[in-house]
């Protein structure tokens, strides 16, 4: 799935941007899609990788998850069931159909940047205030981590509240924004960043795809390995 240009930018006057001369410059959604997602990946990753080797600061996403399905079983088998969508959402991307019939005849389409709106013409415009939209996400990240800490020395709660807080930003608000308010934060979906790249290094996805499949397995079968 070969990225063939960026209908958003030429659509959209708030994120136009002239190319670069030469074939591959870089867009600003492009670049903010790998900001974004790069950062958020390093928050997820690290704590992993650290953990191989010493104690990190804030629990891994899987000891997290290990830790709710304590507090109530269900929560490992519908964790490895998102990742399971997530992986045939990455394989299939883009979807072959723009548009959807929803419950009651309601018809949605999906934006350039990859989320589901109820708007039926034009592109959704990008927030005016949109620019601050992620360094207000790593604000509030910080935060959510810094009142957990001193308010709770149990570190699942630094946890919970660190992943909890960027599931919010990332994927709850941006979506929300589009479908009832069509409205668009400057940065893309995961997958639609995932696309670019596959742009321009086609073995991305294979790899991504494989981590998301041993993460899987380590989630069913933590703490192993």
């Amino acid at each position: 799935m070969a990225v063939t240009g960026d209908a958003f930018e030429a659509a959209t006057p708030q994120l136009a941007q002239e190319r670069a001369d030469g074939a591959g410059a870089l867009s600003r959604t492009e670049i903010w899609g790998y900001v974004v997602w790069g950062l958020t990946g390093v928050v997820i990753g690290i704590p992993e990788i650290w953990a191989l080797v010493g104690s990190p600061r804030w629990p891994t996403i899987s000891a997290t998850v290990a830790h709710l399905e304590k507090l109530w079983s269900p929560t490992k088998a519908i964790v490895v069931a998102l990742i399971a969508a997530a992986i045939v959402q990455l394989l299939t991307y883009p979807p072959t159909r723009r548009e959807y019939r929803a419950a009651g005849g309601r018809v949605l389409r999906r934006t350039v940047l990859g989320r589901l709106t109820t708007a039926q013409t034009n592109e959704p415009p990008i927030l005016e205030s949109g620019i601050w939209y992620f360094p207000a996400a790593l604000i509030a990240t910080t935060v959510a981590g810094v009142l957990a800490a001193t308010l709770s020395s149990d570190t699942y709660v630094l946890g919970y509240a660190i992943y909890a807080t960027i599931a919010v930003a990332l994927l709850v608000v941006p979506n929300v924004l589009a479908y009832w308010r069509a409205r668009e934060v400057p940065f893309p979906t995961l997958f639609r960043t995932l696309e670019y790249l596959d742009g321009r290094f086609h073995p991305a996805l294979l790899i991504i795809g494989s981590a998301l499949t041993v993460l899987a397995i380590h989630i069913v079968a933590y703490p192993w390995p």
